[in-house]
């Protein structure tokens, strides 16, 4: 029997071949509609290339993509109001972890050494210059228990810090540079395009704390209501091969998809050209959600026993 990555590469291989047979319509039949939700961020690229670029509809889906301010929030949508959404694998664990039926359908970007997303970055006036020296400060994050707080627990704890003696203040990420300047906090758990933004100030960098995850780690992926999931495994199939080509044509056509990214984030064209894009990966493996549970249940915030095979899509 054919696996979900055998289909996968079948439909790529198929598109590959006969280009004047790519449109869905030629079958007669409606593409499947699906509801995604994701934020303005360069990670969910591959998403808008596959919408503007017509490579979901290829591949007989007709995607509407609800834009949000916080994904979280749209864990309990799932299965109603929406079919896929963003997410972190923290995001699943987390709701998995609270009784939620969730499955990780496929990747999305993930964190290297060679292309780090993440710093800590501590105030150039704060005299801080390593990890080491947060006992007893103060650090901003864009959200307490999120993915990149943990990854800053972790590194925290196995920096000799204990994380129960650091103060976490939540803010979003345009306004860290604001509260470091004024010395409101002493750090702050930053992501590109930001991370640039603080170099270039003279802030100090701390560090990759998704690195003490994985290397590679999964940083973002995408999620469903798993009962949904398991009932629509072609659009499953087929959403996963729409994105994989998304991802080849931005490692192709770099500017094209720049431009793609200007349009859906009203971004001005010095800050598009500046962004380090992310590492995008559709891998989403058992071993992949397994890292993150380990991370989480070791700076304390898990309990629950969570098997990791449940929650990828088979």
């Amino acid at each position: 029997m054919p696996t979900r990555r055998s289909i996968i590469l079948g439909l790529l291989g198929m598109a590959a071949a006969h280009p004047a047979s790519r449109a869905f319509a030629q079958g007669g039949a409606a593409p499947i509609k699906i509801r995604v939700a994701s934020v303005i961020s360069s990670a969910w690229l591959p998403l808008w290339v596959a919408k503007d670029k017509g490579l979901f509809l290829e591949k007989g889906l007709d995607v509407e993509i609800m834009t949000v301010q916080n994904l979280s929030t749209t864990i309990g949508a799932l299965g109603r109001q929406l079919d896929i959404s963003g997410a972190t694998a923290i995001d699943i664990v987390k709701a998995a972890a609270g009784g939620l039926d969730v499955v990780g359908v496929c990747g999305n970007t993930i964190e290297t050494a060679a292309n780090r997303q993440m710093r800590l970055m501590a105030g150039n006036q704060s005299g801080i210059t390593s990890i080491g020296q947060l006992n007893g400060k103060t650090i901003g994050t864009p959200s307490i228990n999120g993915v990149v707080h943990i990854a800053t627990l972790l590194a925290l704890k196995r920096g000799g810090v204990d994380p129960k003696g650091v103060r976490f203040i939540e803010m979003m990420f345009p306004n860290m540079a604001d509260q470091l300047k004024a010395q409101r906090v002493d750090a702050v758990e930053a992501v590109e395009p930001f991370v640039i933004a603080l170099k270039k100030s003279g802030h100090v960098d701390l560090g990759d704390p998704m690195l003490q995850v994985g290397d590679p780690i999964t940083l973002t992926c995408w999620m469903a209501n798993g009962t949904w999931a398991r009932a629509n495994p072609d659009a499953i199939v087929r959403w996963v091969a729409a994105l994989e080509e998304a991802r080849a044509y931005i490692a192709g056509y770099e500017v094209e998809a720049r431009a793609i990214l200007a349009k859906w984030t009203r971004l001005p064209n010095d800050v598009i050209e500046s962004i380090v894009l992310p590492t995008y990966s559709t891998s989403l493996t058992a071993g992949h959600i397994s890292a993150w549970i380990e991370a989480t249940r070791e700076t304390g915030q898990l309990n629950a026993q969570l098997s990791a095979s449940d929650l990828v899509l088979k």
